[in-house]
């Protein structure tokens, strides 16, 4: 199960279909207590494996039909109160979100429903720039990149390019979550798309760098040396206030992964604390952002 901080008060039912269906995961398992997936499944005319799916939030988790939550809600001797609220969380979690239906995968749609949900994101990018902060012409450049092995076609690469993009609109509409990036001296100097398609990206970067209600940036500089970070490209971490959930997101070729172990989210969170120690403050990120690009223009 993903890590819990604290429950979710069962009066404030939450709204986000992401956040519901991990909310509904968290409380069925806690309805079955130690009751065994084999008779809880024998009990239900259902399957060990659709329960097991049913009690996970993550990417491979499945919201159960309605008859199916019925026939358990019953099993487990809910009160009708309850059921109510449960079947309506369900409801909620069956709601589609503006990405489904889209040509992407679960683990990333996700993390999109979790990004939309979060009160707070601590995000480290030792290569590129984090995917809020990316403008039309560079994330179109990276997707380029990254699809190549794929030979993914031009209409998929616009589609993931336009994604990303409503991600940072519906960020810049909600003004929330907060996200707090740290982003290393060599993504900003690497020239990905050209000159021109950089130096248009770090004006983008400074310019959101000013909404400081929505986003801390730091830089970490080549001056650092040895850090926090050096085995890891990236990772996300992704906090939930309504839902009391914590997740680390971790982003790769051939597959993604959500770390919700309290011991992995603490483990991240003391990596990141460490970074910004080590990163430069606010104003100085600016200015060695400033730097590059008069350097671009030179």
């Amino acid at each position: 199960m993903w890590h819990a901080e604290g429950m979710t008060s069962k009066a404030t039912q939450p709204q986000a279909p992401t956040v519901a269906r991990w909310v509904l995961a968290r409380e069925l398992r806690s309805l079955r207590g130690d009751r065994s997936f084999t008779g809880v499944a024998k009990a239900i005319r259902s399957q060990g494996s659709s329960l097991a799916r049913w009690e996970s939030g993550k990417a491979d988790g499945q919201v159960p039909g309605v008859h199916s939550l019925e026939r358990l809600l019953a099993h487990y001797e809910v009160a009708p109160e309850e059921t109510a609220r449960i079947m309506k969380l369900r409801e909620t979690a069956r709601t589609p979100g503006w990405w489904q239906g889209r040509d992407i995968a679960k683990p990333y749609g996700t993390f999109i429903g979790l990004e939309a949900a979060a009160s707070d994101i601590s995000a480290y990018e030792a290569q590129i720039i984090p995917g809020l902060l990316q403008s039309e012409a560079y994330a179109r450049a990276v997707t380029r990149a990254v699809s190549a092995p794929d030979r993914a076609s031009a209409d998929d690469i616009a589609d993931r390019v336009a994604i990303r993009m409503r991600r940072q609109e519906e960020w810049l509409e909600r003004r929330a979550p907060h996200l707090w990036a740290i982003v290393a001296e060599s993504a900003l100097r690497s020239l990905v798309g050209g000159p021109g398609i950089m130096r248009e990206q770090l004006q983008r970067v400074l310019e959101l760098s000013e909404e400081q209600d929505m986003l801390a940036l730091q830089v970490l500089p080549f001056s650092t040396g040895a850090h926090a970070a050096m085995e890891i490209s990236a990772f996300t971490l992704l906090d939930v206030t309504e839902a009391g959930l914590s997740t680390v997101y971790l982003e790769g070729p051939t597959a993604d992964i959500f770390m919700d172990d309290p011991q992995d989210v603490t483990t991240y969170r003391r990596s990141f604390e460490h970074l910004r120690k080590a990163a430069l403050n606010s104003p100085d990120s600016r200015a060695l952002i400033t730097e590059i690009v008069e350097g671009l223009h030179a």
